[in-house]
């Protein structure tokens, strides 16, 4: 596992000195990759985590009697959290992936 070290450097500035903070652009990412060598997904921050039974069969463009099929035979990676099948964007996308 990598380890990464934040650090902060605090300065003082003149006061007359005019100081414009400039944010880099963040990437956006429509469709997840699969980056060479440690394979990792990038996923689009701005999407949620997880999916319901409902989004993941538009996503998929299949019915939900399908997606309820696939997760009975455990066709499809899901958890079940007090009775609501959710299913974990990232892993998804990496099932489709690999499939």
């Amino acid at each position: 596992m990598k380890q990464y070290l934040k650090l902060e450097l605090l300065v003082e500035l003149p006061a007359d000195l005019e100081v414009e903070l400039i944010k880099p652009p963040t990437p956006q990412v429509d469709n997840p990759i699969i980056v060479e060598p440690d394979k990792k997904i990038i996923v689009d921050s701005d999407k949620k985590m997880t999916m319901t039974v409902d989004e993941i069969a538009e996503e998929l463009q299949v019915s939900n009697t399908t997606i309820y099929t696939m997760v009975r035979q455990n066709e499809i990676p899901h958890i079940k959290v007090r009775g609501r099948i959710l299913f974990h964007r990232a892993t998804i996308e990496k099932w489709l992936m690999n499939t």
